[in-house]
């Protein structure tokens, strides 16, 4: 029974219950906790797997920036390396035109290589509430991992490392080409008669001229060039001597063959100093100028060149 007071003048409210019936209030009342305290339990348990979500998201979409900045770094590598190759193209085209050779067909001819990043980017803050809300945060880290934006990437660093590959290629085989050419050229270069074997003024140039002999216009076949008897005779370049002897007309002379088709002619000489089948690089004393032979006037050195069994022109070939 309950009892409830009405103030001090008032009669009591007594009120009778059964006990069922308290027991069904109690038992809705602990129902009722129950729920709430379950409802508050869920509530906290969804609180915190929406956190987790969300770190765990930005957490992905941090990765996801690291990894596109590492990709854009890398574009980048690749268009420095392809400069560096057309900085060596160029370079290679230059050479071949120097050692007389046909450029082979240049690739790419426009040499503008372009990558790196193009997609735009927004930050997961927007300034306003702090943090974007989970759904466009999930579409946004979604969108990111497997948009068009990473495909375009790929295919463009996979296009450069294709043309870097090409190009190292080609340059390669260019570079082979101009280093066997190179060796030639050093071979003729070093043969090439290309120093005055004596010093002295020239007292009859190579061509047509008044013999001094005959009195009648001949051809002189090479540069005479007059200094003092006994004055040494170099070799003008690398070879071999084919010849040294005597000759009625020429005196005492001395034959060289530097390769490629090139001899060189010494003559009137007081003096070999050089024997059959001797090689001389350039520099080396070959004889002592003299008068020798019936077609001298007076000490001086006959110099006489020769290309493909042709006389040619020795101020053509001398550089000092």
């Amino acid at each position: 029974m309950l009892v409830l007071f009405r103030g001090p003048t008032g009669n009591p409210l007594r009120i009778s219950l059964c006990k069922t019936m308290v027991k069904r209030v109690l038992l809705a009342a602990v129902i009722l906790l129950v729920v709430q305290v379950g409802v508050l339990v869920h509530y906290v348990v969804q609180t915190n797997q929406v956190t987790d979500q969300v770190v765990e998201l930005e957490g992905l979409k941090e990765e996801l920036s690291q990894s596109r900045g590492q990709a854009v770094e890398f574009s980048e590598a690749i268009d420095e390396m392809r400069q560096r190759v057309l900085t060596i193209q160029s370079l290679n085209e230059k050479l071949q035109v120097m050692f007389g050779l046909e450029p082979q067909n240049a690739e790419d001819a426009d040499g503008k290589g372009q990558g790196g990043e193009e997609v735009p980017y927004e930050a997961a803050l927007d300034g306003a509430s702090g943090i974007r809300d989970f759904e466009s945060l999930a579409e946004d880290v979604a969108s990111e991992h497997s948009g068009n934006p990473w495909s375009t990437m790929t295919a463009d660093i996979n296009n450069g490392l294709s043309w870097l590959d090409r190009q190292t290629v080609r340059q390669l085989r260019i570079l082979t080409r101009l280093e066997k050419t190179a060796g030639e050229r050093v071979g003729l270069w070093a043969a090439t008669p290309s120093v005055w074997p004596v010093k002295g003024p020239i007292s009859s140039k190579f061509g047509p001229r008044i013999s001094p002999f005959t009195g009648k216009m001949a051809f002189h076949s090479g540069l005479d060039i007059s200094a003092p008897r006994g004055e040494t005779v170099r070799a003008p370049a690398k070879g071999k001597v084919v010849v040294a002897a005597y000759d009625a007309r020429m005196g005492n002379f001395i034959r060289i063959n530097h390769r490629y088709e090139i001899e060189t002619t010494y003559g009137h000489l007081s003096k070999i100093l050089v024997r059959y089948g001797q090689e001389v690089k350039r520099g080396d004393v070959l004889g002592l100028v003299g008068s020798t032979g019936r077609f001298s006037t007076g000490p001086h050195l006959h110099y006489q060149i020769a290309v493909n069994d042709k006389v040619v022109d020795p101020l053509q070939y001398i550089l000092d």
